[in-house]
């Protein structure tokens, strides 16, 4: 581990090194906060915790604005979370969760390729203080990130003071980061001249300026490691038909054995399909994503599997953490952090041909799907960037098991006859893959078509007899002649009941 000194090259601003309980006295009542962070990746550590503890100390009420760039660890959110008025534009966190169940913080749920530059325009309002994990300042004053971008770029830029949390415990990430702030009107934006997935059009560091740093503050607390469950073979199974649905676009488009850059969501059905395309015939994957990911590590060590990786954060187990050390350096070779309005440009997306799959909580027989809500209502963790790829990706797929079990018990479809939130709509999707099979979306069928073909290839067989009567006497097929009606306590109650009675 490296000291303080070691990391901090500017004296100026070494100058302004303290102890954190001291440095949480910027933060003033009503102040909003933009840090660092991105899936438990290169957030502030020790800052958030320590300002939790004086805001405690204090009595204060709920009255702070916190923005991150996507979710945070639990150890660090969910101490602040009881002095938080609003929350945005993504969180995982069950203690904020909660407050917003309770409708006792405000959370905004915000596509990620939207939120740097609305932040940089002011749709937010002002920043008032910026805190961002580094891992290395400059002689300039300037700093390199540590192991996620996300909105660390435009809360240094727009913040009025900021606090810099050295983390001496993380490697020199120096050479990892791609930087550029989005451009704001009235400039007009410019081409962002990415062509390959391994493209650099930005710095590898971001400069500041100095005159606002109140404070420097060392941490020595690496980055919290996901958690991942052991692999089902529902989930292995979901993978398979994944590979199966590419191989098959493979033949039919004409794509050899490289197929285009691959955007995989986060999770533990994402990392089964990352390792079912090591073992494919395909070859020099490259990923163009938000999260780099226990999946990927693997592909460092074989060239004829891998080519690059661009992402915004690197999000790992404890078992991938060991693997990024030990390949740090192929890794700085091989993978480039980008700001997420970067990483999740609609621009970029599309001109690279990007292929996105994600993990949805529920779709429907007509191909909508819902990412972020419980029953319609309650969030689960926000839309993320799933809603930036599949919007504009070249094939975009969803891959969820067909049911899931609840913790009252209740194991419930997740094909439905129409979805209780929308996040994406029928016109986003091209593919839905669960362990039973997969449905094309990219052929010219009526609705009713499409959704026989997602019932029979995707739906549990459990299911299926519902959903057919369902489909039959949705308006899209003519009642049988008896004039029978199915549901006569509607169809809710008779789904209800299916699923408490399901076998197993």
């Amino acid at each position: 581990m490296s000291s303080l000194a070691d990391r901090v090259e500017c004296p100026e601003l070494f100058a302004k090194a303290m102890p954190v309980e001291e440095a949480v006295r910027f933060v003033e009542p009503g102040n909003t906060l933009v840090i660092s962070g991105f899936t438990k990746a290169g957030e502030p550590k020790r800052f958030l915790p320590a300002l939790a503890a004086r805001l405690a100390a204090e009595g204060r009420g709920a009255d702070l604005s916190l923005l991150s760039g996507a979710s945070l660890s639990e150890e660090v959110e969910a101490p602040l979370a009881p002095f938080l008025r609003k929350r945005g534009p993504y969180m995982s966190s069950r203690a904020s969760r909660k407050l917003i169940h309770e409708r006792k913080m405000d959370y905004a749920d915000i596509h990620l390729s939207q939120f740097a530059r609305n932040l940089m325009v002011g749709l937010y309002g002002g920043v008032d203080v910026a805190v961002v994990e580094v891992s290395r300042i400059r002689p300039d004053g300037s700093v390199v990130l540590t192991s996620s971008v996300g909105v660390s770029a435009e809360g240094l830029a727009k913040a009025q003071r900021i606090v810099l949390e050295v983390n001496t415990s993380a490697p020199d990430y120096t050479g990892f980061h791609d930087i550029v702030l989005p451009p704001v009107p009235p400039h007009v934006g410019w081409p962002v001249p990415i062509t390959n997935v391994g493209d650099r059009v930005g710095t590898p560091y971001i400069p500041i300026d100095r005159s606002k740093v109140v404070a420097v503050v060392e941490s020595n607390v690496p980055d919290y490691p996901v958690d991942f469950k052991e692999t089902s073979e529902a989930e292995r199974q979901i993978a398979r038909h994944v590979v199966a649905y590419l191989a098959r676009c493979r033949e039919e488009l004409g794509w050899g054995k490289r197929i285009p850059p691959l955007q995989s969501g986060v999770g533990n059905i994402a990392n089964a399909v990352i390792g079912e395309l090591y073992d494919s015939p395909f070859e020099r994957l490259r990923f163009f994503t938000e999260v780099f990911q226990d999946g990927m590590m693997r592909f460092m060590e074989d060239d004829a599997k891998f080519e690059c990786a661009s992402s915004t954060a690197i999000s790992l187990s404890t078992a991938g953490q060991k693997d990024l050390a030990r390949l740090f350096q192929r890794t700085r070779e091989r993978l480039v952090l980008r700001p997420m309005w970067l990483s999740n440009s609609a621009e970029l997306i599309t001109r690279l041909f990007v292929i996105a799959m994600n993990t949805p909580i529920e779709v429907d027989i007509y191909g909508h799907a819902n990412s972020t809500h419980l029953d319609g209502g309650r969030v689960v963790n926000g839309l993320g960037g799933s809603g930036d790829f599949l919007r504009n990706a070249y094939l975009s797929l969803l891959h969820t098991p067909s049911v899931r079990k609840l913790r009252d018990g209740r194991t419930v479809s997740t094909i439905l006859p129409m979805v209780r939130h929308v996040d994406h709509t029928e016109h986003d999707i091209k593919c839905i893959v669960t362990e039973q099979g997969y449905a094309r979306n990219t052929e010219i069928r009526s609705p009713y078509r499409r959704a026989e073909d997602i019932i029979e290839s995707c739906a549990h067989p459990y299911f299926r007899p519902l959903l057919r009567d369902y489909l039959r006497y949705a308006g899209d097929a003519p009642p049988p002649e008896t004039g029978a009606q199915p549901f006569r306590g509607g169809f809710w109650a008779e789904y209800d009941a299916a699923c408490r009675a399901f076998p197993g």
